[in-house]
């Protein structure tokens, strides 16, 4: 079995290694963009359906798969995800619920996305719940191919289960890493080809 290489194939890896850096280095730009805004930032003057969806639209707008449609925030209203809206509008807290369920929906079911409200409930108030999912998911994107960063202690909730926090953490993860994987698969597909 011949194991040298030709110049040609020694050529063609390395153009195949500096193609594969330049698409991980895309896809880590285009995962550092991703910011849930911070508790205090969401509104909380109540929001109307269409104001709602245009500003969860907005935070996720480089991610379409993460959108989402007035039906659909609805539909988690009915389904009882969401609380019901106070005289059609939305509450900070909705708001930061919705922003959630738009994030998950692509890892977890809508039961399981239900069951990790109630774990949030059984162990925190909702913005720091919120927080700490926030930071979570943009620790697990930043980190994301090099080894974890160390957390800061101060970021981690001490009163909160550990329960809770293995739920938010590997929810981020999950996320993470579907995120990832969507984003390489459109790098390398071929034009001219379907999703």
């Amino acid at each position: 079995m011949n194991t040298r290489y030709s110049k040609q194939e020694k050529t063609m890896t390395q153009k195949e290694n500096e193609k594969n850096k330049s698409i991980q280095a895309d896809i880590q730009r285009t995962l550092d963009s991703l910011h849930l805004p911070e508790y205090k930032e969401i509104p909380d003057v109540g929001l109307y359906l269409e104001q709602v969806t245009r500003f969860i639209n907005t935070a996720l707008e480089s991610f379409p798969d993460m959108s989402v449609t007035p039906s659909m925030i609805s539909n988690y209203v009915k389904l009882k995800v969401v609380t019901r809206p106070e005289k059609k509008a939305y509450s900070r807290d909705q708001i930061v619920a919705l922003l959630f369920v738009a994030v998950a929906k692509t890892v977890l079911s809508m039961d399981n996305i239900r069951k990790a409200f109630e774990i949030r409930r059984q162990n925190s108030d909702v913005e720091t719940g919120y927080e700490y999912f926030r930071r979570s998911l943009e620790h697990a994107l930043t980190s994301f191919g090099k080894d974890p960063l160390p957390r800061n202690p101060e970021e981690i909730p001490q009163d909160v289960s550990e329960e809770a926090r293995n739920v938010v953490d590997y929810t981020a993860s999950a996320i993470a890493y579907k995120m990832y994987l969507n984003l390489y698969f459109d790098a390398i597909k071929e034009p001219g080809t379907s999703k």
